[in-house]
């Protein structure tokens, strides 16, 4: 189809006019959430577009008043600066690109002004040439305003109105730096089970409860503000960092824990603290505010739900442990590079026969210069930053490896358990990278089973659970370890699949003393029989231990009193030996 020329001209002006006019839609919408509004006055066509928005903010209706220029200014536009306006707004010496601001007084009602930022650019057609101003109405008042509210949300914490962290890190140092020759205590505080009284009670009370303490907080402060700095960190943590001086430390402690108390609920609110005063050594070493709230929170750490101690100090004892910390994270990946984790296999054994009917993978630290390091050092620091998945996947691949090696060098393999930490629940990708490894070995799953944490049943049923159901099904054996550790073990042994029960001696021990509790294991025993469960008693130190294990219907035991965990070659030789049985193991008792 032919488009003359006078048409094509014509329809590229609405083009540009309805590109125009959704350029200033844009611009008029953005500036909805500012306190401006826009104004475009064109050369060529004499057309003048005033933003709906300007009713919102100044006085009269411009675009039904234009006409009326002279009567407008004095309507709209405070005495004083009606003519330094009007010369602003002569456009005779405009030339395209130039941009100039003005601020002058708006009426935004009859006898009420504020003032405003005016400010102008003007812009080119395709030739150069100015072709149309574009102009904006800025409420500097409550521009500032805004940004006095911003600045507020950017030092304070929303729901307390206390300083936040940043802002308190920042307040700190400064405190710090002008008062060098002062030793200052950083007491942090949060209360024990907080997540209970949010569950109880609700989200809302428990914000109360926060704002509750920051109040008190604040209150305790006001006299010596000067001297000293608080925060809300996150959640229930809060932190005070102030003079050290013993008296003072404990005022404001007892003060927060005896307001806590009156606060009116049914629910016994404790606190717990973490003090840490700096030393001579923080100031030469300009030791970082966030470094000294850490190592108060360490002390905090080891009261932590404890019911007899609320307060820790901080100390040498806490701080040879953090340091012993560090040296095991900075030396764990080269430690598991150079293969000095070693995998060491327990065995599990029928205690009348001494028969070993399969073991448990643990894992060894055998450093080049300190020697065998204690998995006690090092597992509760790999749980905490997560390097225990890595390691339990190498005990994983190790332990088929060597069960590869067996079935390759045509001898009896029996089956062996790793230990599935905490933190691989949260891996979605665990049951995949299990089956993976499994079958790059081509091992039989029925050779490989896996030991979940009773503790772990109970604070992580849902995704226990799932994993517990997804192993059975690939044919995978799912072990309960430390069973009556926890809290909740019949409800944990009603919820989860399992197929054996590892009951550890160390929570339920058999004494001839303790009738009870012997009833106690021998009712755990009997129970788990009727459900079709393997039991396994772990931690079996005696013959005597053995023998009343035996009376009570439970077969199969791990402990040092059979077996010590050892390395591979050890395992593979107790596999040749002729295995003891108990009666013999008496005999020898007896003989000694």
């Amino acid at each position: 189809m032919k488009i003359d020329q006078e048409s094509h001209e014509n329809l590229q002006s609405v083009n540009q006019s309805r590109w125009n006019e959704a350029e200033l839609l844009r611009d008029s919408r953005i500036l909805e959430h500012t306190h401006s509004f826009i104004v475009e006055y064109n050369f060529k066509t004499k057309q003048c577009y005033i933003d709906p928005a300007q009713r919102r903010h100044v006085y009269g209706d411009w675009q039904n008043e234009k006409n009326n220029y002279d009567r407008n200014y004095k309507r709209v536009v405070l005495k004083d600066d009606i003519a330094p306006l009007q010369a602003f707004f002569d456009f005779s010496d405009l030339k395209a690109g130039d941009s100039r601001s003005i601020d002058a007084r708006f009426y935004v009602k009859a006898h009420a002004y504020e003032w405003y930022r005016v400010s102008l650019v003007c812009y080119a057609d395709a030739n150069g040439e100015k072709e149309r101003v574009l102009i904006t109405f800025t409420n500097a008042e409550q521009e500032l305003e805004t940004v006095q509210k911003l600045k507020f949300l950017l030092a304070k914490d929303p729901l307390t109105h206390m300083p936040n962290l940043d802002s308190f890190v920042q307040m700190t140092e400064k405190m710090l730096q002008s008062h060098p020759e002062q030793s200052y205590a950083f007491i942090r505080m949060d209360i024990d089970k907080f997540r209970i009284i949010n569950q109880m009670y609700g989200t809302k009370e428990g914000d109360n409860i926060l704002r509750y303490i920051g109040v008190k907080i604040q209150e305790w402060a006001g006299p010596i503000l000067e001297t000293s700095t608080y925060c809300r960190i996150s959640s229930d943590m809060f932190c005070v960092c102030m003079p050290a001086e013993a008296d003072s430390i404990q005022e404001i402690i007892d003060f927060i824990q005896t307001s806590l108390h009156a606060y009116p609920i049914k629910f016994d609110m404790i606190m717990s603290f973490g003090v840490y005063i700096t030393c001579e050594e923080d100031r030469d070493a300009q030791t970082s505010v966030s470094t000294l709230m850490d190592r108060a929170a360490s002390a905090q750490r080891t009261v932590k739900n404890s019911y007899m101690n609320h307060i820790a100090y901080y100390d040498s004892v806490i701080r040879k442990k953090e340091i012993a910390e560090q040296i095991i994270i900075s030396e764990m990946k080269k430690a598991l590079e150079t293969n000095q984790f070693q995998v060491y296999l327990q065995p599990k054994c029928e205690m009348d026969t001494g028969k070993i009917i399969g073991s448990e993978a643990l894992v060894r630290w055998i450093h080049p210069s300190q020697g065998i390091i204690s998995p006690g050092e090092f597992i509760p620091v790999f749980e905490k930053n997560g390097f225990i998945s890595e390691l339990d996947y190498f005990v994983l691949r190790t332990t088929c490896q060597m069960i590869r090696r067996w079935l390759d060098e045509g001898k009896k393999v029996y089956p062996i358990s790793v230990n599935v930490s905490r933190t691989d629940l949260y891996n979605p990708n665990l049951l995949e990278q299990i089956k993976e490894c499994v079958a790059e070995f081509e091992v039989p799953h029925e050779l490989i089973a896996f030991e979940l944490t009773e503790s772990a049943f109970v604070s992580d049923n849902m995704q226990l659970y799932n994993l517990a159901k997804l192993l059975q099904e690939n044919h995978f054996n799912v072990m309960m370890d430390d069973f009556g550790s926890g809290y909740s073990s019949l409800n944990s042994l009603r919820e989860i699949p399992v197929d054996v029960l590892k009951i550890d001696l160390k929570f339920l021990p058999p004494s001839s003393d303790d009738r009870r509790g012997n009833v106690i294991l021998h009712s755990v025993v009997e129970m788990a029989n009727r459900l079709g469960l393997e039991v396994i008693v772990e931690g079996v130190e005696t013959i005597e231990q053995a023998e009343f294990l035996l009376s009570i219907g439970c077969r199969n035991a791990q402990g040092f009193y059979f077996y010590r965990p050892m390395p591979v070659s050890e395992y593979e030789r107790c596999l040749e030996e002729e295995p003891k049985e108990i009666s013999v193991r008496r005999q020898e008792e007896q003989s000694k």
